[in-house]
């Protein structure tokens, strides 16, 4: 999934949130409810209610834990579709050093991933220490990304809206995951 295509679903996700409220029965509002109350607490709400309610097992989450394994979920899924979206930037670039930044990237975005993963196991066995180190050192994969294209002249990022986007889910996480303290 490219940019522009994950920026619309977003957009998307935001524009009909209200729908969805107002066509549901009053059993999925307690779910909604939690939802809000926890997004309350994050700095990105809007997207943080977009991307909780788009996950079919939001419906049937009653707990923060089932909050925060959701938003991990997204968060995963998101680097992976960013990694393998990397790959194809890679096959399709000439320029050495955007080659070189992307390799980096690619292996950030891996190592990103499999450190969500070791979250959601951390998460698991309420671990929650561990899954803000884990999810912190995604978010640092991610600018490291960032920072590779920066680090000579006139390059510029071409994923940088992709990067901006996973840390945003991250925080996303990172939110959640404080209010079990």
């Amino acid at each position: 999934m490219n940019t522009f295509s994950t920026s619309h679903l977003v957009l998307l996700l935001i524009s009909l949130f209200p729908y969805q409220i107002f066509c549901t029965d009053l059993s999925r509002l307690k779910g909604i409810d939690l939802i809000t109350k926890a997004c309350q607490q994050t700095k990105f709400r809007t997207l943080c209610i977009a991307a909780l309610t788009s996950d079919i097992e939001s419906k049937s989450t009653k707990d923060l834990q089932g909050l925060a394994k959701i938003s991990l979920k997204i968060a995963l899924s998101n680097a992976s579709e960013t990694h393998h979206y990397i790959s194809e930037l890679v096959s399709r670039t000439k320029d050495k050093h955007t080659q070189k930044c992307l390799h980096d990237c690619s292996k950030n975005y891996k190592q990103a991933a499999q450190q969500i993963e070791d979250s959601m196991k951390a998460l698991n066995s309420k671990g929650y220490e561990n899954v803000k180190t884990w999810v912190s050192g995604a978010m640092s994969n991610a600018e490291s990304c960032q920072d590779g294209f920066h680090s000579k002249n006139g390059y510029k990022c071409p994923i940088s809206m992709m990067n901006k986007f996973f840390s945003q889910l991250c925080s996303i996480s990172l939110s959640i995951t404080n209010l079990f303290d």
